[in-house]
């Protein structure tokens, strides 16, 4: 394993280092993109608290501080849990694959790098633009030293589903040739099921329960969850050991279908 990781630092690193550069060159289409991430919990936010204010300042629960508390903490975590994942689509159907699986490692391993340099280059963006959020919708946060510290595995860690599920979903590119409508129900599903349009709490208890079954909700809901101290210690450790199941399942699963479409792929393009 020591040896495997030293052979991958320098791609990684490389790679890391092009993606950088490559977004400091292109900054208004990277601004372009930050914003249309951004733009997404504004809107929600802007939604939910019109709505509990017209309710007379609560619904089940949630005033308009909290409501801003978890859209401000969800829009950090659907930053790092976003960012361009490979379009294997097109890659097949232009015949890039072909170049790409004659390299002495996986392609995904390029794709992690850049995955990393997206989210560094656009975190300070994306940071006070959540600053900007807390002075016109101001929050009401409960932070813990201990919510806070396990905030950051539950992060990482849903990012990293996040990024393997949809990257596993794309191989599907190698058996059919399109796959938006794959994509389309992902994304119709990952918008109730993770706590993106609505936190959880407001959901129904049997969507709740789906949401936990399925790997949604450990994605983006369970880490804002967290960092407001809405679990308690015992749920917080029963949850980062169901998100480190799911990062060992996606990782095998990835591997076994990467295996069986690389037998599958044919150039349809050069």
């Amino acid at each position: 394993m020591i040896q495997k990781w030293a052979f991958l630092r320098p791609i990684y690193w490389m790679n890391f280092q092009v993606n950088v550069m490559t977004a400091a060159q292109y900054r208004v289409s990277t601004a372009f993109w930050i914003l249309s991430l951004v733009a997404e919990p504004i809107v929600y936010m802007s939604v939910w608290a019109a709505v509990t204010r017209e309710q007379g300042g609560s619904l089940d629960g949630l005033t308009v501080g909290q409501f801003s508390a978890y859209f401000i903490t969800w829009m950090l975590v659907r930053h790092f849990s976003v960012a361009p994942v490979a379009e294997m689509e097109w890659r097949i159907r232009d015949g890039l694959m072909s170049g790409l699986l004659v390299r002495p490692v996986n392609p995904i391993h390029a794709d992690i790098a850049e995955n990393i340099a997206s989210k560094l280059t656009a975190l300070p963006f994306v940071i006070l633009v959540m600053i900007g959020l807390a002075f016109a919708y101001p929050p009401t946060f409960n932070l813990q030293v201990w919510t806070v510290l396990a905030f950051i595995p539950a992060l990482l860690m849903g990012a990293s589903i996040r990024f393997l599920f949809q990257y596993t979903l794309g191989l599907a590119a190698f058996w059919v040739t399109r796959t938006n409508a794959i994509f389309g129900v992902y994304t119709v599903s990952e918008i109730f099921l993770s706590g993106r349009f609505v936190p959880l709490a407001l959901l129904p208890a049997q969507v709740v329960l789906i949401a936990s079954i399925l790997p949604f909700r450990w994605t983006l809901s369970f880490p804002v969850e967290v960092v407001l101290g809405q679990l308690s210690m015992e749920q917080v450790v029963i949850g980062l050991g169901i998100q480190a199941l799911w990062l060992l399942a996606m990782s095998q699963i990835f591997r076994l279908i990467w295996a069986f479409g690389v037998r599958q792929y044919t150039a349809v393009a050069g």
